[in-house]
């Protein structure tokens, strides 16, 4: 049996022959009898007019600016910009930037320690199962003695209710 050549042609586009395929059939390499690599996904005729739209868009936008007219917005860049402008309205609300930046810090460091002890602990040999045990049987107990009979229901959620506004008035 002799090898088959792989036939190519253009991209529709104007690609460089060679590039991609002929898709519609099975092209063989030279030689060894394996069957062809698929064409990229970003160099198919299907993907061109959606890169043509975004290039003509951002050309338009570029055309705008130098002429010193604003781009057009795009729906997520408004968005994020809202959400910008109220964060900066609650941050000069602050009055105590120093204690709220120190406490927003010192929060991602306890997080990232809390991950890091987790991580270790869950890469040990025993731990991860004997913990889940434990917690298993943590929320059976509490759900025993809290939350499956009813005078014990109602006195949980009062006692709830209670801490929540100790928190909330204080």
């Amino acid at each position: 049996m002799a090898p088959t050549v792989a036939t190519t042609r253009p991209v529709a586009g104007g690609g460089s022959p060679g590039v991609a395929g002929d898709v519609g059939k099975a092209a063989r390499s030279v030689g060894l009898g394996l069957p062809a690599l698929p064409p990229l996904p970003g160099l198919a005729s299907h993907g061109q007019p959606r890169v043509a739209s975004f290039c003509k868009r951002l050309a338009r936008n570029v055309a705008a600016m130098a002429a010193g007219e604003p781009a057009a917005p795009i729906a997520a860049n408004t968005e994020l910009t809202e959400f910008i402008n109220a964060l900066k309205q609650e941050w000069d609300r602050i009055e105590d930037k120093y204690a709220v930046t120190t406490l927003a810090v010192t929060a991602t460091l306890g997080m990232w320690s809390a991950g890091g002890v987790v991580s270790a602990i869950d890469r040990l040999p025993v731990i991860p199962g004997l913990m889940e045990a434990v917690g298993i049987g943590y929320t059976g107990w509490f759900a025993y003695r809290n939350l499956l009979f009813k005078p014990d229901r109602e006195a949980f959620f009062a006692k709830v209710r209670e801490v929540y506004e100790d928190i909330v008035s204080g």
